[in-house]
């Protein structure tokens, strides 16, 4: 099995991939991994951080390496703006089908133009930022109140724009 490390950076450049091995297969072996390296690697890390009697532990240790490699991979950059961060957020939670049952997320992404994993990467670099000023009872290093107030601001006119409000 391939170093957590390792693991993270390559999951960060698979990122567009799908799953498709295929394409993952040819991206690990850019990076001097076989095939079979990356499959047990793979399943090996999925499998540890699945395991309820580690508690967490290696998915913890997972997440920085991995949000480290996201950022890297695309040069430091924000992988979305706020703005369209809030504007997806809010749709959804404030959209309904047809049926006013709350919107398929996946449907929301499309909508948008994205999917799931590039979403993930917005979610988890935004999220830290306008979230809340402590996790758990301790500083949120990554808070921002400037950009939370602006978050608040826009997604009260997101909600607006999706309830038909106009102010």
């Amino acid at each position: 099995m391939i170093p957590i490390e390792q693991y993270a950076e390559l999951c960060a450049l698979m990122a567009d991939t799908a799953g498709d091995p295929n394409k993952e297969n040819a991206i690990a072996a850019q990076h001097g991994v076989s095939p079979e390296q990356w499959a047990a690697s793979k399943a090996g890390w999925t499998a540890r951080m699945s395991d309820p009697n580690d508690m967490g532990r290696t998915a913890m240790a997972f997440m920085p390496l991995y949000q480290a490699a996201q950022a890297k991979a695309r040069g430091g950059r924000e992988p979305c703006t706020l703005e369209f961060y809030t504007k997806v957020h809010a749709e959804m939670a404030f959209l309904k089908d047809p049926m006013g049952n709350k919107m398929n997320h996946h449907l929301v992404l499309a909508q948008n133009g994205t999917h799931h994993q590039a979403w993930l990467e917005c979610e988890g670099y935004w999220t830290p930022i306008v979230g809340a000023p402590t996790i758990l009872g301790q500083p949120n290093p990554k808070f921002d109140p400037a950009q939370s107030q602006r978050f608040a601001q826009l997604m009260q006119a997101e909600s607006d724009r999706i309830h038909g409000i106009r102010r």
